[in-house]
């Protein structure tokens, strides 16, 4: 199992709400898929990873490290909480697989918790979702002190957790703990979100009769546009713009492709591809320039060249490992129903 540690950031400082976001999934008869996975945000963005603390991998950024650092015990819950979600959610799949007939078959159990801060009002609140198989399944009503059952299937789980009175851990947490640790991290957020990092641009192109990508990665914040210009202004014609994808190391890419089949080679050099920041960070412009294009076609031309001794082998293996779009791991955080007290007397076997 692969679980996620959190790796603070956020939107904007000026933001008056704040949002700290638990996304969880547990799979049954999928061999091919991992059986938990998880995901957290910390003001509607994805953020980073519990290996680090399971595996005690160093992190990359020194705000996260002094954060550790500053909070040993805020560590080890997280620890223990890591090692324990799995056979929780396993269980809960196990039980409705018993309940309602069901011995075999692929099944997913997901749960959305978190809570939100306004920092203008001082206001908070909290919530607290569960799906089965796609369908909705539980829901954490914090004013009526109780769960609501959405479906039939989860009438029996919704009288199990309120008789082992789970309700009033549940609403520590989500209207007290989270909110407090969602200030907490964002404390720690404020100077990591000002950091500006520019990304490696290339233009790709896997055939000679392909679309031509511009694609950008390695650039932080995800506020970004990328986008394809001709004679100075923003073209369209032609152009597909991908979406913003997370890279493994907290960083993102983008790409926008554009169709060159009706070009003449005089109108290349008409065209150039440019990466904006949002605001006055600064762009990146590169001109569509049939030099620059790293392309598939070339690995002939690099492998014919080995025997000579040329470096350019070397480049097109760099070139191609471009065309690979870095997995999006999107491992599951889980917040569990049952809330524990934040000192853990174990110590993290690392």
């Amino acid at each position: 199992m692969n679980v996620f540690f959190l790796v603070f950031f956020c939107n904007s400082v000026t933001a008056v709400k704040h949002y700290l976001e638990y996304f969880s999934t547990a799979t049954s008869g999928f061999p091919e898929f991992p059986e938990m996975m998880g995901m957290a945000n910390v003001d509607r963005v994805y953020v980073g990873s519990c290996s680090m603390v399971i595996h005690r991998t160093e992190p990359r950024d020194k705000l996260i490290k002094k954060f550790i650092e500053e909070n040993a015990e805020h560590i080890r819950w997280y620890y223990v909480e890591c090692q324990e979600n799995q056979g929780f959610f396993n269980s809960i799949i196990d039980g409705l697989m018993k309940r309602t007939n069901q011995t075999g078959g692929k099944h997913v159990f997901q749960q959305y918790c978190g809570c939100e801060w306004d920092d203008e009002t001082g206001k908070t609140k909290g919530f607290d979702r569960y799906a089965y198989d796609g369908e909705d399944f539980l829901r954490l009503d914090l004013q009526k002190h109780e769960w609501t059952a959405l479906s039939e299937k989860a009438l029996v789980t919704k009288l199990s957790w309120e008789n082992d009175d789970s309700v009033k851990h549940s609403e520590y947490f989500f209207t007290i703990q989270c909110p407090d640790w969602l200030k907490t991290y964002l404390a720690y957020a404020r100077e990591y979100i000002h950091r500006t990092v520019f990304p490696s641009v290339s233009l790709l192109q896997k055939s000679s009769s392909s679309l031509i990508s511009c694609h950008a990665t390695g650039f932080f914040p995800d506020t970004v546009d990328l986008f394809w210009m001709k004679d100075g202004e923003e073209f369209h014609e032609g152009v597909e713009k991908g979406e913003i994808l997370p890279n493994d190391d907290e960083s993102f890419q983008m790409s926008v492709h554009l169709n060159t089949s009706s070009l003449t080679p005089e109108d290349w050099k008409h065209f150039s591809c440019v990466f904006q920041f949002s605001g006055s960070r600064g762009n990146i412009t590169v001109s569509l320039d049939k030099t620059k294009i790293r392309s598939n076609h070339d690995k002939n031309k690099n492998s014919a060249r080995v025997n000579t001794g040329s470096s350019s082998r070397n480049h097109w293996g760099a070139g191609a490992a471009l065309f690979l779009l870095v997995p999006i791991t999107i491992w599951i955080f889980v917040c569990k129903r049952k809330n524990k007290d934040l000192h853990v007397d174990e110590e993290p076997m690392m």
